[in-house]
C-alpha cells in the first residue's frame, strides 16, 4: 500500500471511478450513502440482522435529539420531560400528532412496546431500567432500578422503532419476562425472540420524516412523509442514498459532485484533490470521540514484556502516522488513558497526568531499553475496508521496521479480524481504543479495556483486573461529579501503566458538505451541532432537515 497518491494517478483513479457517480439534480432531494443487505435479504424488521440498514435515521425518530457540546436535548417525538426529585422517576410527554408511516396514530404504547422489544435484545438501558409504564397516550414515565448519570440520555435518545399495533402478537410473551429479576426460561424466551425477529416486512415503518420506497442493490429512495408531524419544518422533498461499497467509490462521487454529505475515510491527498476539482464541497470536522491506535497482544514474547511494550511506545511517531491515516485529527500526546484526548481536561483536571508516565516519541530511549531484549518480525493486523486504520497500520510498521524490528502489514476481512482478535492470533491490531459511547461518558470507554466480555480486553490478553471492572461498574452509576473524577483518575493511571494499547491520534470526521446544487443551509464549521456527528451522522442530517436548516437550493 502506498503512504500516498501520486496526483496522475489519483486522478485516474477518481476519473475511471466516476463513471458509476451518475444522480438526478433534483433540487430538495439530499444524496447521501450507506450500507444495507443487498434483496431479496433486506427486510424492515430493526431489530433483526440485516433490517433497515442506513435507512434507519431518516425513517425512525428518537424521542430528542442530543447535542453533547451544548447539552441540549432538543424535541422529536418528545415535547418535553421532567425527572422527580430522587431521579427515580423520568416523566416524558410526547407529540401529540405524530403518526407511523402506515397512518396509525403514535402512542405512548409504542414508546414501551420498543423498550420491551429491546429488552430481548439486550439495550443497555436494561441494566438500570425497572420498568416503562403508560401513564396516558401522551405520556411515558421510565422507573429507574439503578442510577446513573447516563440514564436520561439512554431513554431519550433510543429510537422508538416498534409500532404496538404491529408487534402485538408478540408483546403478551415479552410483557411476562421477569426484567432484570429472577430467573428466566431460556429456551422460552429463545423461542419468543425467534418468532419477534421472524418478521420480515418488506419496508420498514416508522414515525420519521421520510419514508422508505424503494430498495435495490445499488440506491435507496426515500420520500418525505406527508403525516409527519413536524411537516411544516421539513422543506426537503426526500433522500437518495447510494450503496457505499469502498470508500474509492464514495471519493468518486464526490470528485463528481454527486453527494451533498458523507464522511468516509480519506487520506489528505485524496481530500484535497477533491475539493480542488469541486469548489461547492466544503469539510466540517468534529472529534469523532473515538481514539485509533494500535492494541498489543501480551500473551506471547517479546510482546509480553512490559519493557519491550514500551520500545513500542517510544519508537512510534505518532504524529507522522496521524498525518497520514486522518490529517484533521489531533495526534496523541503519549498517555494511553482510556479516553479521547480532547475530554481530559474535563475528566481527569488540568494537572493529573503529569503525575503519570508518558512515552512520547523517542527512538534514543527505546534503542537502549531494546538492549539485551527478545525479538522477532512482528505483524501488525488492521481490517479490511478501513482506509484510516490501514494507513495506521502501513505507517506504524514502515516506522518499526525503520527502527530495527521488522514488521508488515495484513489486511484481514471483517468478521474474520473480529475473531482473530478475540483469539489473540495476531500480534498487534490497528483498532478504535478509547470510544466515548453516545452518552459520551468515560464508563463506556474505560469498559472496552477492562470489562469480562469487551473486544480491548480480551485481544491485549492481560488477567481479568477485578478492581479495575470494579471502578468502571462504579463509575456508571456515580452521579457525583468529585467521586466520578477520582475513578476515572484510577482507571486512567492503571491503564497507562499496561501499555497494552498505544494510542496514535483522536479521529476527527471529515464530513463533505455540499451546499447546492440541490440543498443549502448547512450550518457553520464552528456550530456545536457539529459535535453530535459520532453520534451518528445520519441522525446528524435528519435532525438538521426536521429543524427547517436544510432547504432546497433556489
Amino acid at each position: 500500500m502506498r503512504q500516498r497518491l501520486p496526483g496522475l494517478t489519483l486522478l485516474l483513479v477518481l476519473t475511471c471511478l466516476t463513471g458509476c457517480a451518475r444522480g438526478p439534480e433534483v433540487k430538495g432531494i439530499l444524496l447521501t450513502a450507506g450500507d444495507w443487505d443487498m434483496p431479496p435479504a433486506y427486510h424492515g424488521n430493526p431489530w433483526a440482522p440485516g433490517g433497515v440498514g442506513v435507512a434507519r435515521s431518516y425513517v425512525y425518530d428518537p424521542l430528542f435529539d442530543y447535542v453533547p457540546q451544548s447539552q441540549q436535548l432538543l424535541p422529536r417525538l418528545g415535547s418535553r420531560f421532567e425527572e422527580s426529585p430522587d431521579g427515580r422517576r423520568l416523566t416524558v410527554h410526547l407529540q401529540s400528532n405524530a403518526r407511523w408511516h402506515d397512518g396509525q396514530p403514535f402512542s405512548a404504547r409504542d414508546v414501551e412496546a420498543t423498550f420491551q422489544v429491546g429488552f430481548l435484545k439486550g439495550l443497555e438501558i436494561w441494566h438500570y431500567l425497572d420498568r416503562v409504564e403508560v401513564a396516558d397516550d401522551r405520556t411515558v414515565v421510565f422507573h429507574w432500578k439503578l442510577l446513573s448519570s447516563t440514564n436520561r440520555l439512554l431513554a431519550l435518545t433510543e429510537p422508538i422503532v416498534s409500532a404496538e399495533h404491529l408487534v402485538r402478537p408478540s408483546l403478551t410473551a415479552i410483557r411476562r419476562l421477569e426484567h432484570g429479576a429472577g430467573r428466566r426460561d431460556l429456551k422460552e424466551e429463545a423461542a419468543r425472540r425467534e418468532l419477534l425477529f421472524a418478521e420480515r416486512p418488506p419496508l420498514p415503518i416508522g414515525t420519521g420524516p421520510f419514508r422508505l420506497t424503494k430498495v435495490t442493490s445499488s440506491d435507496m429512495v426515500l420520500e418525505r412523509f406527508a403525516g409527519y408531524h413536524g411537516a411544516d419544518q421539513v422543506h426537503l422533498k426526500g433522500v437518495r442514498i447510494a450503496r457505499w461499497g469502498r470508500n474509492e467509490v464514495v471519493w468518486s462521487y464526490l470528485y463528481a459532485g454527486q453527494l451533498d454529505a458523507i464522511s468516509p475515510a480519506c487520506p489528505y491527498d485524496v481530500a484535497q484533490e477533491i475539493l480542488r476539482r469541486n469548489p461547492a464541497l466544503h469539510v466540517r470536522t468534529p472529534s469523532d470521540m473515538n481514539e485509533m491506535g494500535l492494541v498489543i497482544n501480551c500473551r506471547q514474547t517479546p510482546l509480553s514484556d512490559l519493557k519491550f511494550r514500551k520500545v513500542l511506545a517510544y519508537a512510534l511517531d505518532r504524529d507522522s502516522i496521524r498525518r497520514l491515516a486522518c490529517a484533521p485529527g489531533d495526534t496523541s500526546p503519549g498517555f494511553s488513558l482510556g479516553l479521547v484526548p480532547s475530554l481530559t481536561d474535563q475528566w481527569l483536571g488540568p494537572n493529573f497526568v503529569q503525575q503519570l508516565q508518558r512515552y512520547p516519541f523517542q527512538p534514543d530511549r527505546a534503542r537502549q531499553l531494546l538492549e539485551h531484549q527478545p525479538q522477532r518480525p512482528l505483524e501488525i493486523m488492521a481490517p479490511a475496508g478501513f482506509t484510516d486504520l490501514a494507513l495506521l497500520a502501513e505507517a506504524a510498521a514502515s516506522q518499526l521496521s525503520q527502527f530495527g524490528i521488522p514488521c508488515n502489514v495484513r489486511l484481514v476481512q471483517g468478521d474474520l479480524y473480529a475473531t482473530l482478535m478475540q483469539q489473540g492470533q495476531f500480534d498487534l491490531a490497528a483498532v478504535f481504543g478509547a470510544q466515548m459511547g453516545r452518552t459520551v461518558h468515560p464508563s463506556t470507554s474505560m469498559g472496552r479495556f477492562f470489562s469480562p466480555d469487551a473486544q480491548l480486553q480480551k485481544a491485549s490478553g492481560l488477567p481479568l483486573d477485578a478492581q479495575a471492572q470494579q471502578w468502571v461498574q462504579q463509575l456508571r452509576l456515580e452521579r457525583d461529579p468529585a467521586r466520578a473524577q477520582r475513578l476515572v483518575r484510577q482507571l486512567a493511571r492503571r491503564h497507562n501503566d499496561t501499555v497494552s494499547f498505544l494510542p496514535c491520534f483522536e479521529k476527527r470526521l471529515m464530513i463533505f458538505v455540499q451546499e447546492g446544487p440541490r440543498v443549502v443551509g448547512w450550518p457553520a464549521a464552528d456550530s456545536p451541532q457539529w459535535s453530535a456527528a459520532p453520534l451518528g451522522v445520519e441522525n446528524l442530517y435528519c435532525s438538521m432537515i426536521v429543524r427547517g436548516q436544510l432547504r432546497p437550493a433556489p
